[in-house]
């Protein structure tokens, strides 16, 4: 019994100091964060293939990944090296997966982009509902397919790989949901590492 106390005595005294760590305000972790998201938004995957956006609509707050648990894990071939970096991210995630982040206009893409508030984000999801009236098309969103959530960035302790999630969503039966995880290379840039992981996709039924 003195054996557990002490025990929960350690996890209790050195998990909120690794939580203070990682929330302190850091702006080359911010900019860590805005590369990755930057390009987890360059060519994105949706439910329907192509990338057909004019614009990307993006909604300014974060939510939490689909499904809630990060279903990816590195190969066998990299556990050896990024097995205990992946491990730490995942602590990452368990000490602040119920926070969100509201997103600035500090993403670098190829198309144009739009942060949608959380009545925008409703004014678009009405518009694509398979029980809207007749007629009741919203015009701000005629040249967009997809809305894309992003999730907030985990990372290791000294940040040389990330784990975070994105979705596009285009209807009730229209969406793709994926975890993915990046590392920095060498010379500082990161990098999709195309981890296999499971997804969860919802097609719309077309004629």
């Amino acid at each position: 019994m003195l054996r557990l106390a002490s025990l929960l005595l350690v996890i209790f005294t050195t998990a909120p100091a690794f939580q203070q760590e990682v929330n302190r305000a850091d702006p080359e972790r911010e900019k860590d964060v805005y590369a990755i998201y930057s390009l987890m938004l360059t060519n994105p995957r949706t439910s329907h293939g192509a990338d057909d956006n004019k614009r990307y609509l993006i909604a300014a707050m974060t939510a939490p990944g689909v499904p809630h648990w990060p279903c990816v894990r590195p190969p066998k071939e990299r556990e050896a090296d990024r097995g205990a970096d992946f491990r730490e991210a995942l602590e990452d995630f368990t000490l602040r997966e119920g926070m969100q982040r509201q997103l600035s206009p500090r993403l670098m893409l190829p198309k144009p982009y739009v942060l949608l508030s959380a009545d925008e984000v409703r004014a678009f999801q009405e518009a694509r509902s398979l029980k809207k009236p007749p007629g009741s098309a919203d015009g701000r969103f005629g040249d967009v397919t997809d809305l894309f959530t992003l999730s907030d960035v985990y990372f290791n302790r000294r940040r040389t790989l990330a784990l975070t999630a994105i979705s596009s969503w285009c209807g009730n039966l229209c969406a793709l949901y994926q975890w993915k995880v990046f590392e920095r290379s060498a010379g500082g840039a990161w990098r999709d590492t195309q981890w296999n992981a499971c997804l969860a996709m919802a097609e719309s039924l077309r004629p």
